[in-house]
């Protein structure tokens, strides 16, 4: 039973990763990941960046996610012309960089632009430091990493870590790190945390760190437009992740669809939340048929392209699951934003912005009776449906110390009470619960 259970899982990921063309190739027992011919034709990035002071001519679209990919996918995407790669030592514990090790072998180490990340949960000397960076330098296969970023420091006083940046001190005098930066998308637990744009704009500042990676997209874009343009007074780098904040409600939509095509139960938990969300999720089925839209991916291509369209990125994280994922994504290199973009993101943030629970945002945590936290169930959720980090996700909330979302089930629902964007967050954290639980 927990073996049908483990497979059920993974088709859900695979529609929720590929969107229609996902169902189809489920429902029809294609291969999902289909070997592509070398005469097969992808776009290439048409616009290259200078990355803040590193100087480094970043391609606009980066590699950016916890999932290890398939290699030809990734061999694909680099002969595009992708040529910054983001990881971190968490992702995958491990696997991630192995991954990255293994795809450019053979290649022009100096055309490529290497992030990762490392925590410093628990690390307590400078040669602690070093040894965590030795071994992603292992993992990588790698004389050097350009950009070794700490990652989600969560206040301001942690980004002044001495440890840290003794560590980084050394190691660039080793040539093992040439610059240093810093991963933030706000608190991972309620009252335990400060706000990304706290964290950032103190990390701006700081004037050590030479990178940041940051939460910015069409509806949650107020504190990154200020780290952006704080950022970019200091000419620092700038790399974007959380660009699409759409998506949830159709992906769940399209696993419960797929199970009932497959004549599968759908249980009654499940049933509930969904219906709970039915009324919330109808404008955003009424803004499709109203623009005439066939589907969301139209409205995720013009959320991507808000993004690119901001002369102060440097390059955008996106995830290559699938040689489909290469067309539908690098096609955007290099676009501007129409104005039909623009008036169609406009009339979503207006009409829809209560489908997407904001990364990050934490301001129903303080409400909950049971300290339960959002934030992070919903990270955890979103690494689960748009990384396709089933496995990763699974495990991270597994380990949970806090109170889970099964406190949810019979709550007042005092998170939805207490959110002013009208989030159905309880029945999102109950799917949540209903998913990520093994």
């Amino acid at each position: 039973m927990k073996k049908q259970k483990s497979l059920d899982r993974r088709d859900f990921i695979k529609v929720s990763t590929l969107g229609v063309a996902g169902v189809g190739a489920i429902l029809s027992g294609k291969p999902l990941y289909a070997e592509q011919g070398s005469e097969t034709e992808y776009p290439k990035i048409k616009e290259y960046r200078t990355l803040g002071r590193t100087g480094f001519k970043t391609s606009d679209i980066g590699i950016g996610t916890s999932r290890v990919y398939p290699i030809p996918v990734m061999n694909a995407v680099l002969d595009a012309g992708v040529n910054y790669i983001d990881s971190a030592e968490g992702y995958g514990r491990g696997s991630a960089e192995k991954n990255i090790a293994e795809a450019i072998k053979g290649r022009d180490r100096k055309s490529l632009f290497i992030t990762t990340k490392i925590r410093m949960r628990g690390v307590n000397s400078k040669e602690q430091v070093i040894e965590k960076v030795q071994k992603c330098l292992q993992r990588l296969q790698a004389d050097y990493i350009d950009c070794l970023m700490v990652q989600g420091p969560p206040t301001v006083e942690a980004l002044k870590d001495e440890n840290f940046h003794q560590g980084m001190s050394q190691l660039k005098k080793d040539g093992k790190v040439r610059f240093v930066g810093v991963a933030n998308h706000g608190s991972r637990f309620q009252n335990q945390g400060e706000t990304m744009e706290k964290v950032l704009l103190a990390a701006v500042e700081d004037g050590r760190y030479d990178v940041l990676l940051l939460v910015y997209n069409f509806i949650q874009k107020e504190a990154g437009e200020k780290i952006l343009e704080a950022a970019a007074k200091k000419n620092i780098a700038t790399t974007i992740m959380k660009s699409d904040p759409l998506g949830r409600y159709f992906e769940m939509k399209a696993r419960i669809e797929q199970m009932k095509e497959k004549g599968e139960t759908v249980d009654e938990r499940t049933q509930r939340y969904m219906s709970r969300m039915v009324e919330t999720a109808k404008k955003a089925e009424s803004f499709l048929q109203k623009n005439n839209l066939k589907d969301p991916r139209e409205i995720k291509t013009a959320a991507l392209k808000f993004v690119l369209n901001n002369p102060k990125v440097n390059t955008l994280n996106l995830a290559f699951n699938n040689f489909d994922d290469i067309s539908n994504l690098l096609k955007l290199s290099g676009s501007g934003l129409k104005q039909s973009d623009k008036t169609m993101l406009a009339a979503f943030e207006q009409e829809c912005s209560s489908l997407y629970c904001r990364h990050a945002c934490g301001i129903c945590e303080s409400s909950c009776p049971h300290d339960v936290p959002v934030n992070t169930i919903m990270r955890y959720n979103h690494y689960f449906e748009a990384h396709g980090s089933e496995k990763f996700a699974m495990e991270k909330y597994s380990k949970l110390a806090a109170h889970n979302a099964d406190y949810c089930r019979n709550c007042g629902g005092w998170c939805e009470q207490s959110c002013p964007y009208g989030v159905p967050i309880q029945g999102l954290l109950n799917l949540a619960h209903a998913q990520l639980t093994l």
